[in-house]
């Protein structure tokens, strides 16, 4: 299945998937990367160990994840086993792909400006890698 654009809410203040997705869909999702193949069931056992909810909400928040094009389902006997549609490490890509790009489209100049400052201010290492990126293509451009 095709994704869709992953993002539709940036919230920046929220930890984690919790940025792009629902807290219950973050949850859910690791859950899914970690075993390739649940069902509702499966999910439900391993969040009611640290949550109070319903069966029928974890059924709703897996539709709806499969709607968005996350998740994939195929019925088997009574029960739908879901997988993810992308790997954890390709979603991490797209959703950085996503808030990037549309930083800029709108906001360039100052985008690159405070990435550079972060980075420079983070770890010297970070700085020497964007360095090593900006030369890698610079190579590249001239061939």
């Amino acid at each position: 299945m095709f994704l869709k654009r992953l993002i539709s809410d940036f919230k920046p203040h929220k930890i984690g998937y919790k940025k792009v997705l629902g807290d219950l869909e973050a949850e859910i999702m690791k859950i899914v990367w970690k075993t390739n193949r649940a069902t509702v069931r499966d999910v439900y056992e391993q969040l009611r160990l640290e949550r109070s909810l319903a069966y029928t909400t974890v059924m709703t928040i897996m539709g709806r994840l499969a709607e968005k094009g996350l998740l994939d389902k195929e019925p088997v006997g009574n029960a739908y086993v879901y997988t993810p549609t992308i790997s954890e490490p390709d979603f991490i890509r797209r959703v950085v792909s996503e808030v990037l790009d549309g930083l800029m489209e709108e906001f360039s100049e100052p985008a690159i400006s405070h990435m550079v400052e972060r980075l420079g201010s983070e770890d010297e290492t970070n700085i020497n890698k964007l360095e090593e990126i900006i030369q890698e293509r610079r190579a590249k451009g001239a061939k």
